[in-house]
């Protein structure tokens, strides 16, 4: 059975080790998506709160909040595009 996997991967490419910047960037940018994800989830919540909340000064204090995410998150997104264009 061994032998039979290393005839199957003896024709197959050798896959190329990223240098340690590289593979820095990429974990970079994972956490990078992870956060503008969860910043929108975040501003997501903040709008639905806002709109379930009796007193308008809380509502208002949601809306603002939001708006702030929304701004961060695509703070980051551009950030992000900047990384991959590279």
């Amino acid at each position: 059975m061994i032998n039979l996997i290393k005839l199957l991967n003896k024709h197959k490419p050798p896959l190329r080790e990223f240098d340690p910047t590289t593979i820095q960037r990429i974990k970079e940018g994972m956490y990078l998506v992870k956060i503008i994800s969860e910043t929108e989830v975040t501003a997501r919540k903040c709008d639905y709160y806002a709109g379930n909340c009796v007193d308008q000064q809380v509502a208002d204090a949601f809306r603002q909040e939001s708006k702030k995410l929304v701004k961060a998150a695509h703070a980051l997104q551009e950030y992000y595009e900047s990384m991959t264009r590279e």
